[in-house]
């Protein structure tokens, strides 16, 4: 027996992120190395008297050491999840704990990939301006549903796209590494003494 709202067409399809214990037991474990390696520097660095490298050290492991930590309780602590029902996309990303809803008649273009999805919507249905959400499906228990069922659901064309090949990827993940070496080396010239 069917309850009323899926007799009426408003039964949503929810996809839930997974938890994996052996990632939360790999990232105890890195920051308990980080951690160990900043109490053992303290006793090598504090008698020396250099407190500014005293201060970089310790503030790298420690940083280093709690960020593992989040990422490992994150799944936990506020899984993403995506709703995908008659009237729209509920979804909560993995690193923003708020819920975006955008509704169907507010979707401009819809590109789906099997490990991203983008939706490009209005704030207002009657506004010019265009928005991109992105929705990374890669995180959800039922991944290769997702791409299907938005599919199956929405009322605009769906461009379908391929992943991104082995080169493309590399090259994001270096540029990354730059951007993240180069925050690092702005944050050491702020902070040196």
């Amino acid at each position: 027996m069917q309850s009323g709202r899926e007799q009426e067409g408003d039964h949503q399809d929810n996809f839930v992120e997974t938890r994996d214990p052996a990632l939360l037991a790999m990232c105890t474990i890195l920051s308990a190395a980080y951690l160990g390696l900043a109490r053992y520097f303290w006793e090598l660095i504090k008698p020396s008297g250099h407190y500014g490298l005293l201060i970089n050290v310790e503030g790298f492991f420690i940083t280093t050491g709690l960020l593992a930590l989040l990422l490992g309780w994150r799944p936990y602590l506020s899984p993403c999840s995506l709703q995908v029902g008659s009237k729209g996309l509920k979804y909560r990303g993995p690193y923003w704990p708020t819920r975006k809803t955008v509704n169907w008649d507010q979707v401009f273009r819809l590109y789906v990939s099997p490990e991203l999805i983008i939706v490009l919507y209005h704030i207002k249905p009657s506004s010019k301006m265009i928005w991109p959400m992105f929705i990374q499906s890669v995180y959800f228990a039922d991944k290769d549903k997702v791409t299907q069922v938005v599919m199956d659901r929405s009322p605009v064309p769906v461009t379908k796209l391929a992943n991104p090949n082995w080169k493309s990827r590399l090259i994001v993940i270096v540029l990354f590494v730059a951007v993240v070496i180069w925050v690092l080396e702005v944050l050491v010239g702020a902070f040196s003494f």
